[in-house]
């Protein structure tokens, strides 16, 4: 067994890790490339690294304990490694726009803002969807 494979096998004990998330670590490290790619074949054949199970997981608990839009949590996916297409993908099916709406009416609850317009903005950067806003602040 190689050092990056133990390393890897380490940072899987502290918590899930996409496999580009484990390769940038790895590699930053100081960990040979070669090595690395070695260390994460060996893993997702060990059934240790499942790229699809930590997406799924990732998403549900940004969903739970987030406060972001799909644009944002689809930002938030691909800074983990997952590719903008999957990111996307997975986004479609599992953050029907009524979710989005619900969460992005929990966000204005909190908010101290009665003016719309600073309201959309403050959704805006969080990454709801238009429709989204246009639909829990009646703009028309």
């Amino acid at each position: 067994m190689s050092n990056a494979y133990e390393k890897a096998l380490n940072l899987l004990k502290i918590r899930l890790h996409h496999s580009e998330e484990l390769a940038r670590k790895l590699v930053s490290r100081g960990y040979k490339r070669a090595d690395v790619a070695e260390a994460i074949n060996k893993l997702t054949q060990a059934g240790l690294l499942d790229n699809a199970q930590f997406a799924q997981t990732y998403l549900d608990n940004l969903i739970k304990y987030k406060i972001f839009g799909f644009y944002g949590l689809k930002a938030k996916l691909m800074m983990r490694g997952i590719a903008s297409n999957e990111a996307e993908a997975l986004l479609l099916e599992n953050l029907p726009v009524e979710r989005e709406t619900e969460i992005a009416r929990r966000f204005v609850e909190k908010q101290n803002e009665t003016d719309k317009v600073k309201l959309a903005q403050k959704l805006s950067r969080r990454g709801f969807r238009s429709q989204v806003i246009k639909r829990l602040l009646d703009f028309t």
